[in-house]
C-alpha cells in the first residue's frame, strides 16, 4: 500500500514564517505598561507574541497591516503627543465617530472574554469589531484571540496606522485546565 505524503511544510520553512510574524508583531504593537494586570499565565512577552504568530501562520487568525498617508478616521490633524492621555481620548472619539457615521452601533469600553476593549463596533450581519487604541496587554490580546471566534480586533497604532487581526477559528482548548 503506498504511503500518504504529508501536505505539511518542512519545519524550517514554518519556523521562519513564525519568526517573521513574531518580529512584525514585536516591531508593530506596543505592550502596555500594565501588562501584569492581565498576565494570568505569567508568560514572557516573546512567548505570547510567538503564540500569536503561530495562530497567524496556522491560519486561525488573519493579520493585516493598514497604513495611510492621511488620517484613517477622517481629515483631522492631531498635534498632541502620540500615546498620551489626550491622544488616547481623541483617538477613541475619532474611531467611535467614524464607525457611527457608517451606521454601526458603538460601545465604549465593552467587555471581552478577558478585560475590556477601548471601543466595540457592532452591526447586524457583520462580525463584531473590538478596537484597542495605542498600547495593549499582549496576554489579554492572546487570550481573547484564542477564545473569541469570528471576531475582529483592530489595534490603532496611530492616526495613519492600524493592525487588524481577524479570528477565523478560536482555540477553545486553551481555556481547558
Amino acid at each position: 500500500m503506498p504511503s500518504k505524503k504529508s501536505k505539511s511544510l518542512p519545519w524550517d520553512i514554518v519556523e521562519k514564517s513564525i519568526a517573521r510574524e513574531q518580529k512584525w508583531l514585536q516591531e508593530t504593537i506596543e505592550n502596555s505598561p500594565y501588562e501584569d494586570k492581565h498576565n494570568f499565565n505569567n508568560l514572557c512577552q516573546n512567548c505570547i507574541l510567538r503564540q500569536i504568530a503561530i495562530l497567524i501562520v496556522s491560519g486561525k487568525i488573519k493579520a493585516r497591516n493598514i497604513t495611510s498617508k492621511i488620517c484613517l478616521w477622517g481629515n483631522k490633524r492631531m498635534n498632541i503627543k502620540v500615546h498620551g492621555k489626550e491622544w488616547h481620548a481623541d483617538m477613541m472619539s475619532l474611531v467611535a465617530g467614524h464607525f457611527k457615521s457608517l451606521g454601526f452601533r458603538v460601545a465604549i469600553e465593552p467587555n471581552l472574554n478577558v478585560g475590556q476593549a477601548d471601543v466595540g463596533v457592532y452591526k447586524k450581519g457583520k462580525r463584531n469589531l473590538f478596537v484597542e487604541i495605542g498600547t495593549l496587554s499582549f496576554s489579554k490580546l492572546l487570550s481573547n484571540l484564542k477564545s473569541m471566534e469570528n471576531t475582529n480586533f483592530l489595534i490603532v497604532l496611530g492616526p495613519k496606522h492600524a493592525m487588524e487581526l481577524s479570528v477565523q477559528k478560536a482555540d477553545f482548548k486553551f481555556l481547558e485546565r
